[in-house]
């Protein structure tokens, strides 16, 4: 088993008595990873007995940047162990609510809906995702819920938990820090990988592709649609998208329940692709609704003639982007 242990999740009191659990069967030290004032995280070791070989088990912080402490603390030959609570596991990638109470301005762990981002993103992130208090939920439900899990993170290997030992049995495949960032279904689904363990009639993930650029006024109105339940329950998408008000810049596409962001990623270099291309993961889509409400968000015939000076003047209630850069590798390379 590898040095390190990481645990995950957005439930504290969970994540925390399983992350205590883990170190005490696996004879390990526990530290807890906590965010400090520059965004980083950093290790406090718990009062317990430390071996002597440097395994560990960190407590990921329920605001951490999970991706640079996942590549940074104990580097890619990590486990990762995201901890759901079957009560409320739907509901966190649902909600609404901000990641801490207060932030600055400018901090996205004060975006509406950030604490779903991250409860999403500590799924996709997963080498294994675990189930505690399963016993309080009907099977039906559970079963949709690791459908729906595994559908995030195909690769994730997915357990109703019993103790950490027996959740940590079997080995997790991981091929290298490359990895660490394609273990979503998002990117898995756009580049044509996507197999997810386990199934449920009523979770689906689709693929949209469009090679028109959006209508920002057009789009607004198709995701509140969206948001209304007019093609199914849209708990997550991802991918990349061009909107026809803001030529030449390539967008991240990011959604997780009601929350959305569209944020830019670079100015097009000619190597960027076209238009759209959307990963959408959810509860009962309805894959023809879901493409002609998208579709109808694009650009029409009469508007792609009317080239670029015609499209600055739509309306475009969309946030303004200060800055253009790249944060994100583009998955589909």
């Amino acid at each position: 088993m590898d040095a390190t242990i990481a645990i995950m999740g957005v439930c504290a009191p969970e994540r925390l008595a399983y992350a205590e659990r883990t170190a005490t069967a696996t004879g390990r030290a526990l530290h807890l990873a906590r965010r400090t004032d520059h965004g980083t995280a950093h290790t406090l070791p718990r009062p317990r007995p430390r071996t002597d070989d440097g395994r560990i088990v960190v407590d990921l912080g329920t605001d951490v940047d999970l991706v640079h402490t996942l590549l940074s603390h104990g580097g890619v030959a990590a486990e990762a162990v995201c901890v759901v609570d079957a009560r409320h596991m739907i509901g966190d990638l649902l909600e609404d609510a901000a990641l801490v109470a207060s932030a600055r301005p400018g901090d996205p762990r004060g975006d509406v809906g950030a604490r779903a981002r991250q409860a999403a993103t500590a799924l996709e992130l997963a080498t294994r995702i675990v189930w505690v208090n399963w016993e309080q939920v009907p099977t039906a439900a559970l079963a949709v819920q690791m459908a729906l899990a595994s559908h995030l993170n195909p690769a994730a290997i997915v357990r109703l938990s019993l103790d950490p030992l027996r959740d940590l049995a079997s080995p997790a495949v991981r091929n290298g820090e490359s990895e660490v960032l394609e273990r979503a279904g998002w990117v898995r689904a756009l580049n044509d990988e996507h197999d997810p363990y386990m199934s449920d009639r009523r979770v689906r993930t689709l693929r949209y592709d469009q090679v028109r650029p959006f209508h920002p006024g057009r789009l607004m109105a198709a995701l509140d649609r969206l948001d209304e339940g007019a093609a199914g329950r849209l708990v997550r998408s991802a991918g990349f998208c061009r909107l026809a008000t803001r030529p030449g810049i390539l967008a991240r596409w990011e959604q997780v329940g009601s929350a959305m962001w569209i944020e830019p990623i670079g100015a097009d270099d000619g190597r960027m692709g076209l238009g759209q291309e959307i990963a959408l993961t959810g509860l009962d889509l309805s894959p023809a609704v879901l493409g002609r409400l998208l579709d109808d968000a694009a650009l029409t015939d009469d508007e792609i003639a009317a080239g670029p000076a015609a499209w600055a003047h739509y309306e475009d209630p969309l946030p303004a982007w200060s800055v253009v850069g790249s944060s994100l590798p583009d998955a589909t390379d």
